[in-house]
């Protein structure tokens, strides 16, 4: 019996987004296990270097990783979005922008974690611990503008449905981390060390995801070459989608973070059980992290070729496939919960609350997929500030008191704050859902026309062909080119604005001064505090010697 024509182009649209995504979901477990590595073997030189790593992770991912995948959901929405328009070459100009912009953003953010110590020591952090965390956070500081990099490209090549680059390069950074992260214990290289070649490692991943492109020569069909004062323009639309962007996934990082903290202040116990269950959280969910990258860039792909049902055909075949891909990773993790915490712990206490939080990942999991593809719309639409509000309710104005208030009032412990975590998500998700199945398609895909047209503007001649005209797109009909209401001729270049490309290097030059000031000051001027502990130490000859001997070692070769 012939199948369906509705079912076969559903099955199809099902094995393309699989195409996608399985690679994604590797080169995000990779991009995680890394500094996990980092952790375990600071974890074997001492208590204080563990806890400092730790810390120092918990920030980086804060104020450094969590805002460079939000931020460039800009980068995402406008790649695909071109890409699928007949306009391709406009993706090389777009790429050089954002690679200006997520570049001042790292120096902007490296002033702060410089000076991290000092803020650390405000938030009432131990000093010592503080002390080394600040240059764990330091030593990481280049891996963190590798990965800024990295990610950028990442979206540049995903939109073209090229993963393969990344993922392979995601491979080569891990086997790097393995095989240096174990030489740092063996050495007692220490905290320093590890950092670095943690460092190093992301390094890795940038270098082997540019030299694929260049060997393939992928930039071939949407490069037109180097335009300083276009990639200086036009900075309005990235700012517009990449600061509710770092929201999107800021709030929803935050709150995990803050659900740990509350774990802390139940018990040592219940803090344990959460890092376990937490850590297998985030591992199961790379795969709805990698569907829905899919979506986004499919989607995306289907507004800017101005194909409306193409972009709701792979929205509704995405949102029924998703429910059962994400139960069969969650359904064994759940079967398995009386075995799993002891890969992590032996402590009967630690094993026993954790087994009580494991059902919880059921439910995680299916909001995970389930509200990940309705998002994935929102962001390939451009409506991350929609999607940034709904978060901020759903999660801080219900799932937060919601399990507040399970946990301390009514003495559920931890189980009530995943609870109310979980009510908060789940209405998020029916929201992201509701906006989702209301897109009006055809007008999101004039929309995605108009972006187009709008970081097109101000090119320069070379770049003439290259500009999108309302009717120049083969799917767009009279009706639309009037609804668009483009009144330009091919002819018309806009001027580029040299009073803000001005500004905008002025400030480049000034942020960059300001880095160069507190590094020289952080490094020629500045008494670290754990030398000065570990040098009392080792006079009086206290226990903790061993620590101090090998963050000498380690501060004498880095």
């Amino acid at each position: 019996m012939q199948m369906p024509a509705i079912y076969h182009s559903h099955l199809e649209e099902l094995l393309n987004l699989i195409m996608l995504a399985c690679p994604l979901m590797v080169t995000h477990f990779l991009r995680f296990i890394c500094p996990f590595l980092s952790i375990v073997i600071c974890g074997h030189f001492s208590r204080e270097e563990l806890d400092a790593a730790s810390l120092a992770n918990t920030v980086i991912n804060v104020l450094g990783l969590c805002i460079d995948m939000g931020f460039s959901t800009a980068s995402e929405t406008l790649f695909s979005q071109t890409y699928g328009s007949s306009k391709r070459k406009l993706m090389g100009i777009i790429l050089q922008r954002a690679l200006i912009i997520m570049t001042l953003i790292f120096i902007t953010l490296a002033c702060l974690h410089i000076n991290i110590e000092y803020f650390l020591l405000k938030a009432r952090q131990d000093p010592l611990i503080s002390s080394l965390a600040a240059d764990y956070i330091l030593c990481f500081l280049p891996g963190l503008y590798c990965d800024y990099l990295f990610m950028t490209l990442s979206r540049y090549l995903t939109s073209q449905n090229l993963v393969k680059p990344m993922t392979l390069a995601a491979v080569a950074g891990t086997v790097f981390t393995i095989l240096t992260q174990p030489l740092v214990y063996r050495l007692g290289l220490g905290l320093r060390a590890s950092a670095c070649f943690l460092s190093c490692s992301f390094a890795v991943m940038l270098f082997c995801e540019v030299l694929y492109i260049f060997l393939y020569r992928i930039y071939s069909e949407t490069w037109a070459g180097w335009d300083f004062v276009a990639a200086l323009s036009e900075w309005g639309i990235f700012f517009r989608l990449g600061i509710p962007g770092i929201f999107m996934i800021a709030f929803e990082e935050w709150c995990l973070e803050l659900s740990t903290f509350i774990a802390g202040t139940i018990g040592d116990a219940v803090l344990g059980a959460q890092g376990i269950v937490f850590q297998i959280q985030s591992f199961i969910y790379m795969v709805p992290l990698g569907i829905c990258t899919a979506v986004n860039v499919r989607v995306g792909q289907g507004l800017g070729a101005f194909d409306p049902q193409r972009a709701k055909h792979t929205y509704v075949t995405a949102l029924f496939s998703v429910i059962g891909i994400v139960f069969t990773t969650a359904v064994p993790v759940v079967l398995m919960r009386h075995r799993i915490p002891y890969l992590f712990t032996s402590d009967k206490e630690v094993i026993d609350e954790a087994v009580k939080i494991f059902p919880m990942l059921l439910v995680f999991q299916f909001c995970e997929g389930l509200g990940g593809v309705s998002e994935a719309v929102l962001l390939a639409c451009g409506r991350q500030f929609l999607g940034a509000i709904t978060i901020f309710i759903g999660y801080y104005c219900v799932g937060l008191p919601l399990g507040f208030f399970l946990t301390f009032n009514l003495k559920f412990g931890i189980i009530g704050m995943w609870m109310g975590l979980a009510t908060g998500f789940f209405l998020t998700d029916c929201v992201y859902t509701f906006f989702a199945f209301k897109t009006d398609w055809k007008e999101q895909s004039r929309r995605a026309l108009n972006n187009v047209r709008q970081y097109s503007e101000g090119l320069p001649n070379g770049y003439k062909a290259h500009r999108i005209l309302s009717c120049s797109e083969p799917n767009l009909l009279p009706y639309d080119c009037e609804r668009i209401g483009e009144k330009q001729s091919s002819t018309t270049i806009r001027q580029p604005d040299w009073f803000k490309i001005r500004l905008r290097i002025g400030f480049f030059i000034f942020i960059s001064l300001f880095m160069l000031y507190n590094l020289i000051h952080r490094f020629f001027f500045k008494t670290l505090y754990w030398t000065t502990v570990c040098q009392n130490e080792t006079t009086a000859k206290k226990p903790s010697v061993e620590f101090c001997q090998s963050a000498f070692f380690s501060a004498g070769l880095i």
